[in-house]
Parts: C-alpha cells; sequence; structure tokens
C-alpha cells in the first residue's frame, strides 16, 4: 500500500513569522525630524522630502503587506496544527 506524508515545516513557518514581525518594527520609523531648511541647499531639501513622501508610502504598502504574510502563515500553522490534532486523536492518540 503506498503512503504519503504531508510535511508542514512548521518551524520553518514561524522562523518566518517572525523574521516578518522584526521587518514590521524596523520599517515603523517615523519621519526625519531634521530642519532640511536649516541644514541644506534646496536642491537637496526637495530631494529629501521627495525621498520621505515617498518612503511613508512604501512604507504604509510594505507594512499591508507584510501583515498579510504573517496572517496567513499563522493561519497554515493553526490550520495544519488543528488537522494534525484531529488525526492524532482519531487514531487513540487523545486519550
Amino acid at each position: 500500500m503506498a503512503s504519503s506524508d504531508i510535511v508542514v515545516p512548521g518551524e520553518d513557518l514561524q522562523q518566518a513569522a517572525e523574521a516578518m514581525r522584526r521587518v514590521l518594527q524596523t520599517i515603523n520609523v517615523k519621519r526625519s525630524s531634521a530642519d532640511f531648511n536649516r541644514v541644506v541647499g534646496s536642491p537637496v531639501r526637495d530631494a529629501a522630502e521627495n525621498f520621505e513622501d515617498r518612503w511613508d508610502a512604501g512604507r504604509k504598502q510594505l507594512r499591508e503587506e507584510c501583515d498579510d504574510i504573517v496572517q496567513a502563515i499563522d493561519m497554515i500553522l493553526d490550520a495544519f496544527t488543528a488537522v494534525d490534532e484531529q488525526g492524532g486523536a482519531s487514531l487513540g492518540g487523545g486519550r
């Protein structure tokens, strides 16, 4: 009789979720409080402000997508854990 095993890399998925949470903490940096008008001239100031504006938009998008990935990983782990526990219980392992 042929059998197939479904192997879920639970530890790898947990590590991926934790890594993604660290990314989320790192990108949650506030705008610079530097006074660009006083420190640099207008070309550099304009470029810095443009960068910060674009980074704000990118950070928001990245945060949303990372949140979705972490949520998906958690759902996968929860589902496979539940299936594993139900399978074990149905074989008499849950007594």
